[in-house]
């Protein structure tokens, strides 16, 4: 009986590992081929590894590391901003802030109960 599965078990591994070389392969010539990002170019499949790695870099940063904001000369909000920009994704980043807004001279932006006219100074009413 452990002669059967040792030959399963064999199998089972054999077919599993050809999966994996298969994909990898795969990967390999469609990161050569592609001609959107030239690390995924350059680097094949160690790229694809790259941007794992960066896209998981925001959890272990959420309770391990430095926040987005705290690296320097170049920090990594700044950074992505301008990597959005370069791929003409836009810029605008909205709903929320990772600046330290309890900071003494920190600007932010409050909602107005009762927002006035400018030129009037009335209260803006709804007709």
């Amino acid at each position: 009986m452990s002669d059967a599965l040792k030959v399963i078990s064999y199998g089972f591994s054999t077919i599993a590992g050809l999966i994996v070389i298969g994909i990898v392969v795969f990967w390999f010539i469609h990161d050569v081929t592609q001609k959107k990002h030239s690390i995924l170019r350059n680097y094949p499949v160690i790229g694809r590894l790259r941007f794992f790695l960066e896209k998981q870099g925001e959890y272990f940063r959420q309770y391990f590391f430095s926040s987005d904001r705290d690296e320097m000369p170049f920090n990594r909000a700044t950074r992505s901003w301008v990597y959005r920009n370069a791929k003409n994704e836009g810029g605008i980043v909205g709903f929320g802030s990772t600046n330290d807004l309890r900071e003494p001279g920190s600007i932010f932006f409050v909602n107005v109960a009762f927002p006035y006219w400018r030129a009037t100074g009335c209260p803006l009413r709804h007709w």
